[in-house]
């Protein structure tokens, strides 16, 4: 039997209405907004416990509390800090490397049951005189995470998920490091709806041009804060593919679009492998806050 993933999703306006279980097990990022510092207090739950994560582009080493491991094997360190308490996954700080790290590490240890977290903002921060969004402030090269590496060269690699946000050259410097790329059926998935009225065209309008270029490139469009969704698209590709073929995806696109993709390539490491440009986030990058998301995961 195929391993299965099931996303149980609700929407609040306010942190108390999420209904996180006292004493859960937080696992978060740093915060660079305002938006952050509110995600990672959860109401001012005192009783949480929270556990720092952070990923090491450079040594592809995780961070979990005061320890450091290879992200190869990072579960070792996961599971000393599991006990009988809810785990609970602060999205809107973790980086999606942190974010994988931690999802596969679940999953290897047989855990069948975490939540995910994310607030919407309110508001992107657009540059002075500018009608982009401007999230990162520097887009290293796209580098592998351990656990998730793929060989583009491969013809074994026959088809890729992109699912896109505000920033079109990250698709861009992909198509341009891996021109291989061109040779496979690829998908570009954006996020309609958008967190708000109109801010799909802020991730359509930028990247037509690089679509137009490109040619034979397939467009779906899937829920922007909705990971079920966007789960849901990458197993049609899936199981599009040829026995014995692989998949790849790149998580440049919203939040819940990586907790997906982190979810699925944890389920079918042999069938999948994910490019990732790890970009180094603005600071006060959003103002304010929307929704409170929390996202349910039972696997199996």
């Amino acid at each position: 039997m195929n391993p299965a993933a099931h996303f149980y999703s609700t929407s609040n306006l306010e942190p108390s209405e999420l209904a996180i279980p006292i004493n859960s097990l937080v696992f978060h990022g740093n915060p660079i907004d305002d938006r952050g510092r509110l995600a990672i207090q959860l109401n001012n739950a005192e009783s949480h416990h929270r556990i720092l994560v952070s990923y090491d582009v450079e040594t592809m080493a995780v961070k979990i509390g005061e320890k450091s491991v290879s992200a190869d094997s990072c579960e070792i360190l996961i599971q000393e800090h599991l006990d009988d308490r809810p785990i609970v996954l602060e999205a809107t700080t973790l980086g999606f490397a942190e974010l994988f790290c931690i999802v596969r590490a679940l999953i290897a240890l047989g855990i069948k049951v975490f939540t995910t977290i994310y607030v919407e903002p309110a508001n992107y921060t657009k540059p002075v005189g500018g009608n982009s969004f401007a999230l990162s402030e520097l887009i290293a090269d796209y580098r592998p995470i351990p656990h998730s590496i793929v060989d583009l060269a491969s013809d074994e690699v026959s088809a890729g998920v992109f699912f896109l946000g505000y920033e079109p050259e990250r698709m861009a410097r992909a198509l341009e490091e891996f021109q291989m790329i061109s040779s496979k059926e690829i998908k570009v998935v954006f996020g309609v709806p958008a967190f708000r009225a109109g801010w799909e065209l802020n991730a359509i309008v930028p990247h037509l041009s690089i679509l137009s270029e490109q040619g034979s490139i397939d467009v779906a469009y899937c829920s922007a804060n909705e990971p079920g969704s966007a789960f849901d698209c990458l197993e049609k590709t899936r199981l599009s593919l040829s026995a014995g073929d692989k998949m790849f995806i790149a998580p440049i696109g919203t939040k819940p679009c990586g907790i997906a993709t982190a979810v699925f390539c944890s389920l079918y490491p042999s069938e999948t492998g994910i490019i990732y440009d790890h970009p180094k986030r603005k600071s006060k990058r959003s103002s304010g806050v929307n929704l409170w998301h929390k996202y349910s995961v039972n696997i199996g």
